[in-house]
């Protein structure tokens, strides 16, 4: 396997990743594969436990993208606007009423999220399109100068600093005391959560640019060798892989025994947890460096062909000799741009920005427009739902709070 990862070295990636974001094709086309006539029963109900924070990408270690708080469904309002100095990528956190992102200005910025008043800022030596992750009173997220930060929440003081071999776009996964990140130098690390100290280091053929799952003492990344790479969470070592035809630079999302994965081969994939067997693939007409979010089992992604996807989890039953694919098709959505952003659903709203600089929510079962809010630039962060409302950054340079209008 070493062998084939080396053959495809020339896939590595050295560019930043508001750069390498956008590769892969894209279609301008609103006629697209037909779905099943058939929707999903989202059984999702209110809470009074919902929770009042959002930790890390995607909400939670697994990537899922879900949170049962509620969100705006009949329009928004801004609350606030914070203005940063470059675009941001970042996706925020946002934990006891404080938002923490990054800007490719080079910050990370501790922001109230009620009013949007800057508490503290740190400035790293390049961008931060890392998502930080918020874990028991510590920041952690990397940044383009190659390191992976871990700050205090109260104060922006430095904690702990670890330097690897290129730029860290990938945002930290911090699971039961371990920080785990992938750097463009090739390798995912296993760093102590208090101290920093190296646990260990995996090498893949090609750079790791996203957000590690973890799930069940499983480490699963992504890379620009065309691999997804399934490593023990506590000794690093490769239990399989998995080969695409292109960069991965979707995050991956695990759920129920399943992991879900984009490719810039413009398909997503649904691959066995335990074993990295194939469990379904659909094709899309564009990249897909979206991340799927999974609830209910109902997997959504989006897709540079201008579309989000809703399909089941399960897969259906394979025709002759061809790869399994989803059960149902359930609905896409198009008309509204290319999606680098990973969509987030809170209970039955499905939010997910896009590359024409829009904020979209969607009914989860539908995929009907409930409201759009735009703003000036690209919306490639993945939005933070929290106690109805909505944090967001953009690539005109701002993080945007929306609320309920």
């Amino acid at each position: 396997m070493r062998d084939e990862r080396d053959r495809r070295g020339f896939l590595r990636a050295a560019a930043v990743v508001g750069t390498v974001g956008l590769a892969g094709c894209m279609s301008d086309s609103d006629e697209g594969p037909n779905p099943d006539d058939e929707s999903p029963d989202l059984s999702i109900e209110e809470s009074d436990d919902a929770p009042d924070s959002w930790p890390s990408f995607q909400f939670d270690a697994a990537n899922t993208g879900y949170t049962a708080a509620a969100g705006p469904t009949d329009g928004v309002e801004t609350r606030w606007t914070f203005p940063t100095d470059g675009p941001v990528y970042s996706s925020p956190a946002v934990v006891d009423e404080t938002v923490y992102v990054g800007s490719n200005d080079g910050g990370i910025y501790a922001i109230d999220a009620e009013s949007g008043d800057e508490e503290w800022a740190v400035q790293t030596g390049d961008g931060v399109s890392s998502s930080p992750a918020v874990v028991d009173g510590t920041v952690y997220a990397g940044s383009h100068d190659g390191t992976v930060y871990a700050l205090s929440t109260d104060s922006g003081d430095e904690e702990w600093t670890y330097q690897t071999g290129e730029i860290v776009a990938s945002s930290p996964t911090v699971v039961d005391g371990t920080v785990y990140v992938g750097s463009n130098d090739d390798n995912l690390y296993a760093l102590e959560a208090e101290s920093g100290d190296e646990e260990w280091t995996f090498e893949a053929g090609g750079s790791i640019q996203r957000a590690p799952a973890v799930a069940d003492d499983t480490v699963y990344a992504g890379s620009t060798d065309g691999f997804l790479y399934a490593v023990d969470a506590d000794s690093g070592d490769e239990e399989w892989t998995f080969e695409t035809d292109d960069w991965i630079q979707s995050r991956p999302t695990v759920a129920d025994g399943v992991v879900y994965v984009g490719s810039n081969d413009d398909t997503v994939y649904a691959i066995e947890a335990d074993s990295g067997d194939l469990h379904w693939q659909f094709v899309t007409e564009g990249s897909v460096s979206s991340s799927p979010a999974v609830v209910d089992d109902v997997v959504f992604v989006g897709s540079f062909d201008n579309r989000i996807y809703a399909l089941s989890a399960a897969a259906g039953d394979p025709e002759d000799d061809r790869a399994p694919r989803p059960e149902h098709f359930y609905w896409y959505h198009t008309g509204f741009g290319e999606i680098r952003s990973s969509p987030a659903v809170a209970r039955d709203t499905l939010y997910v920005g896009n590359e024409s600089g829009a904020l979209t929510a969607l009914e989860a079962e539908t995929g009907e427009i409930r409201w759009q809010f735009n703003v000036e630039n690209w919306v490639a962060s993945s939005p933070a739902v929290v106690d109805g409302t909505i944090y967001v950054g953009s690539g005109d340079g701002s993080v945007y709070a929306l609320e309920e209008a």
